[in-house]
């Protein structure tokens, strides 16, 4: 009996140990700082129990989040931005690309600048549709 007791906690903790490399490796396969892999991230989100974002367009442009500007790509018509929740995505606080409605919203615009912006999911792309500089 104490052996089958010992058996099943060595088990137990094993599988305890276990746990998080079996975890990792599901989210080793994507990458948060493009919008390809954002979106990989939100698809695998959408299929757990309890992790559904409300619909986009039930609420697209509703929200407008706080940023700070990491790197701007002028010429790609992308920014990366550190910034807090996005609801109407169902994003948390986090650092990511995005692709710009328009390259001239980028204009005057430099790392390390604060800003209020509004994220929608376009034609299946994380796009920012609305940017200013907060005040």
């Amino acid at each position: 009996m104490k052996t089958t007791v010992q058996t099943l906690a060595v088990l137990a903790f094993a599988a305890a140990l276990a746990t998080p490399a079996l975890a990792a490796g599901s989210h080793a396969d994507h990458d948060h700082s493009t919008p390809e892999g954002m979106a990989q991230h939100m698809q695998m989100m959408q299929s757990m129990p309890g992790m559904q974002a409300a619909s986009p367009t039930a609420t697209a442009g509703q929200h407008e989040t706080d940023g700070v500007v990491r790197k701007i790509d002028v010429a790609a018509g992308k920014i990366t931005l550190r910034h807090g929740p996005i609801p109407n995505l169902g994003m948390g606080a986090m650092t990511m690309a995005y692709q710009v409605k328009d390259k001239a919203m980028l204009d005057g615009l430099k790392d390390g600048d604060a800003v209020r912006f509004t994220a929608e999911r376009v034609d299946g792309v994380y796009t920012v549709t609305r940017l200013e500089r907060a005040r």
